[in-house]
């Protein structure tokens, strides 16, 4: 880039210097180069235009702004290469709202996704723009990133051979915990729970015995509030996080395990153990509500949640206890929460894009290093110094959490750099002076070391999730809502879990779920070597 803004400055050595500079950084800024105008005068290139998604989290502070305006997108537009409007999409269940804006032709320019079953629907319905010429052609650090970390370009290519998905290599490290309350533990004189029975035993008391000691019945076991609280028992279980489980050297839709889910489930609604108003908590605000104020012994997050919550957990309930748990193990096996890394590859380009270049040249600024830092660390001198191996000390960790702290999904697709890998994330947001600060980093150190453990690997075969034939996702979108008997034989005492599973069964066959059986085993004999094609979710823990 740099040659090509040299050369434009010599070749209009007649023009003002002002001209020329001008001139060099709107070649780089604009779409596709146009030399001259109809009067033969070179024109001013136009800066880009662009629509980004970004998960809408509801973090942002009031005083803060909103996921569309704020002090980061504000610096993005400011020192980016193209003007970008930022469109939030709620977190929960993204792709229902993307769907709709894909299907009215009013999606953003580029989305960013983490569930792989959406990205391979738009893929399979032809809504997104294949990605090679692109950025050949106009990218010079993805370009390179892509040669650095071959296990990008493997996960996102679709099986037409073309790359549609643009992501970040990081090194694996934990992204779920599944907490306890020790306080409670010690209180009831219990241990820690290492198998599901022993999981049911231990909520029964907390929900029973008064664990808290205020002589009332006030608290429960665990909750079903939120995505997360209902995940932790599909890895509990050892239910991939998307397609089918490998068993028996076959690949199978896992009944067994959702029986088993819905089974477990069942005891601890119907015994009263947990919150029977958990349908009403979809976005889990009132399960986090309960957990801070000292509820719920157990409770499940997202490290990227950990921090505040536990601070408020603190705040609220200051003799509260807390260390994160392997998940106990069931009949299926033991398994961990699902990890971060090695790679995810959540950017996609929508199909209608305008300006797909102007994509292009925004990818490659989110990967630039200076970029990378001021979104991940903040401006130094405001939000952090530097100490001496070159890391960044937070300056003011309050100033960081009101921040800094809600803006991570404007760089989920920013590659660390040699420079920054060398700092530690997590450990970066620790203030180690305070009593907090210490518990915090015990949950941290405790939570890698039991999570990061091939012996106890996340549940599934394949990490990048082959794409089914538009036929076979149209009959997977139809039984989309087998849960929903699991869910009623759950609240329904009278409705069994096996009864449950054969209306769900009977549904999948209707449909012609067994065709998408025989695809994922057709898939799997014929890829399951292929180390060219399939990263595996053992992948996650070789050596790089």
């Amino acid at each position: 880039m740099q040659k090509r803004n040299k050369t434009i400055v010599l070749a209009l050595t007649s023009i003002l210097a002002a001209g020329s500079v001008l001139a060099g950084c709107s070649k780089e800024q604009g779409n596709d180069p146009a030399d001259n105008s109809p009067s033969g005068k070179v024109e001013e290139q136009k800066r880009g235009k662009i629509s980004v998604m970004v998960y809408d989290r509801g973090r942002v502070p009031a005083d803060e702004g909103t996921y569309e305006k704020n002090r980061w997108t504000e610096w993005i537009n400011k020192n980016g290469p193209v003007d970008a409007t930022f469109v939030p999409i709620p977190r929960n269940n993204p792709g229902e709202k993307l769907n709709v804006l894909l299907a009215s032709g009013t999606a953003p320019d580029f989305i960013q996704d983490y569930d792989a079953m959406n990205k391979n629907a738009w893929y399979a319905s032809k809504q997104l723009m294949p990605l090679d010429d692109l950025i050949e052609k106009h990218s010079v650090e993805y370009k390179a990133l892509l040669k650095k970390y071959p296990i990008l370009r493997k996960l996102g290519t679709q099986d037409d051979g073309k790359l549609y998905e643009v992501g970040a290599f990081v090194p694996a490290d934990i992204n779920w915990v599944f907490l306890v309350r020790t306080d409670w533990l010690k209180n009831l004189n219990l241990d820690v729970p290492k198998t599901t029975e022993e999981l049911y035993a231990v909520a029964k008391a907390f929900t029973e015995n008064d664990p808290d000691g205020n002589g009332k019945k006030d608290t429960y076991g665990m909750s079903l509030g939120g995505g997360f609280n209902n995940n932790i028992f599909n890895w509990i279980f050892g239910v991939p996080s998307a397609g089918h489980a490998l068993e028996d050297g076959k690949m199978v839709y896992p009944w067994k395990q959702k029986e088993a889910i819905a089974e477990f489930k069942k005891r601890l609604y119907q015994d009263g153990l947990i919150d029977k108003d958990f349908a009403a908590d979809a976005n889990g605000e009132k399960a986090k509500r309960d957990f801070v104020n000292g509820k719920l012994g157990f409770y499940t997050m997202q490290w990227a949640d950990v921090k505040s919550t536990f601070e408020a957990f603190k705040k609220n309930v200051p003799e509260g206890t807390l260390i994160p748990i392997a998940l106990p193990k069931s009949q299926f096996g033991q398994f961990a929460p699902a990890l971060g890394g090695p790679g995810s590859t959540p950017g996609v380009i929508n199909a209608n894009a305008k300006d797909p270049v102007s994509v292009i040249k925004y990818i490659d600024f989110l990967n630039k290093e200076e970029t990378l830092k001021a979104l991940k660390w903040g401006i130094e001198g405001e939000h952090y110094k530097l100490d001496a191996k070159g890391c960044p000390a937070p300056a003011d960790l309050e100033k960081n959490k009101k921040e800094l702290s809600w803006n991570v999904d404007y760089s989920m697709i920013s590659n660390p750099t040699d420079a920054t890998l060398k700092c530690d994330p997590l450990v970066m947001q620790l203030d180690t002076s305070t009593s907090v600060g210490l518990e915090y980093k015990t949950i941290l150190e405790t939570a890698r070391k039991i999570y990061l453990n091939p012996q106890t690997p996340m549940p599934g075969y394949f990490l990048n999730v082959p794409v089914m034939p538009n036929d076979l996702n149209m009959i997977n979108q139809s039984v989309a809502k087998l849960g929903d008997e699991y869910s009623k034989a759950i609240v329904t005492k009278d409705y069994s879990v096996e009864k449950a599973t054969q209306t769900a069964k009977d549904m999948w066959t209707k449909a012609g779920g067994g065709k998408i059986d025989e695809w994922y085993n057709t898939y799997y004999n014929n890829n399951k070597d292929n180390k060219d094609k399939i990263v595996t979710v053992m992948d996650i823990y070789e050596k790089k």
